[in-house]
């Protein structure tokens, strides 16, 4: 994975006792106090020298850099849900000349790496859900007496994450705390105590899928997910909206923009759809589309892609989205707007964008810039379905 140089942006962090550059593309998520809590644990930290460490949450990479310098005759590997930090991390570790770290691209490093692992460095995630699957993850990821490093900010939602770490591995040691963050650090016992109820839970323990019954226009679907992807427990209302509101003519080629875990490209597929190709940014929902892609004998292909590049090439009779309007913690509709924009070009002529969005969002003028004709086709207390030609 690289940038492309239209997206070469870096900053400067202080890193401990050093400054560090790191790549910082637009639509990098915005975590809570997310660059505080890497400088944090970056003069917090000591890894030996031999240590293999895996950083969940790694967003830009900074902290990555760090942790290789330290552990120098050891491995280091960075992870994230999202791909845009996945691909700043690549980046980061490129013009930092790190040669000891890598970017994983999967969604768990499990059964490979069970039991192999000297540290995990968790941090803190929106999703409590996300973070727990996490933690069981780090149990059987790390050797006994491995280190369990967490670390968030308190507004983040970092000292319920350390309830449920401290459920599974014992008790934690506060390392230190600044900046409103904290970090705190745990040993994998030999004999963990009994795990928590929600270890066990489909979605996080290890190897399962969050599964739940959606009933969707074509009929009632059974759908797998995963923490930390946008609605995972449930079909959310404005998608609902979207595909009740919409009638999904049959023989197209359509194109799920921010699929999530594929419930509208699964319904236009149901529908008679000849062709259903779907894009999400989040590597958990696009390992969730495929999922159930597969299972549904979907004739078409899921991406993983920030953008419309990726299938520039190809054209559609329909485009259908429940876009995201966050970057991390911040509402940010740039990702949409450039959406709208591209759309154009991938349709057939005289063939239609439809998506569905929050009422507070300014989406109607932005659509007004890109097509000739936009019509509201339904709306809610919370909802608009807009469709444009």
């Amino acid at each position: 994975m690289r940038l492309s140089d239209n997206h070469e942006r870096m900053t400067r962090l202080r890193m401990g006792r050093t400054d560090l550059l790191f790549a910082s593309p637009p639509g990098l998520p915005e975590l809570p106090a997310g660059n505080e809590v890497m400088a944090l644990c970056a003069g917090l930290l000591a890894p030996a020298a031999d240590e293999r460490i895996l950083l969940l949450g790694c967003n830009h990479g900074a902290l990555g850099v760090v942790l290789a310098r330290s552990a120098c005759h050891g491995q280091v590997i960075l992870s994230d849900p999202n791909l845009i930090a996945l691909q700043a991390a690549q980046r980061t570790l490129e013009i930092n000349h790190i040669p000891n770290a890598a970017v994983n691209v999967e969604t768990s490093l499990l059964p490979s790496l069970a039991g192999q692992l000297d540290r995990v460095i968790i941090l803190a995630p929106q999703s409590r859900a996300l973070a727990r699957r996490w933690l069981v993850e780090t149990l059987a990821l790390l050797r006994p007496g491995g280190t369990l490093n967490i670390a968030g900010a308190n507004r983040g939602g970092i000292q319920s994450q350390m309830n449920d770490a401290s459920s599974l591995f014992g008790p934690l040691i506060p390392l230190g705390i600044g900046k409103g963050c904290r970090v705190c650090q745990a040993q994998r016992p030999a004999q963990p105590p009994p795990p928590p109820d929600w270890a066990h839970q489909e979605g996080i323990a290890v190897g399962t899928w969050h599964t739940f019954v959606a009933n969707l226009p074509t009929g009632l679907r059974t759908l797998h997910s995963l923490p930390g992807v946008f609605s995972y427990e449930h079909l959310d209302p404005g998608t609902d909206l979207l595909l009740r509101s919409l009638p999904l003519p049959p023989g197209g080629r359509v194109l799920d923009v921010g699929c999530g875990y594929g419930p509208i490209g699964l319904a236009a597929a149901a529908a008679g759809a000849a062709w259903v190709d779907m894009i999400d940014v989040n590597m958990l929902a696009v390992a969730a589309a495929r999922f159930n892609a597969q299972r549904y004998k979907l004739k078409g292909a899921v991406f993983a892609a920030d953008g419309l590049d990726v299938v520039a090439e190809r054209t559609y009779d329909l485009i259908l989205s429940n876009p995201p309007f966050h970057s991390g913690s911040k509402i940010d509709t740039s990702a949409t707007a450039a959406m709208m924009a591209h759309s154009r070009s991938l349709l057939q002529p005289n063939r239609r964008l439809a998506l569905v969005a929050n009422r507070f969002l300014p989406y109607e003028h932005m659509l007004e810039n890109s097509f000739s004709r936009v019509t509201r086709l339904a709306e809610d207390r919370s909802y608009q379905v807009f469709v444009c030609q």
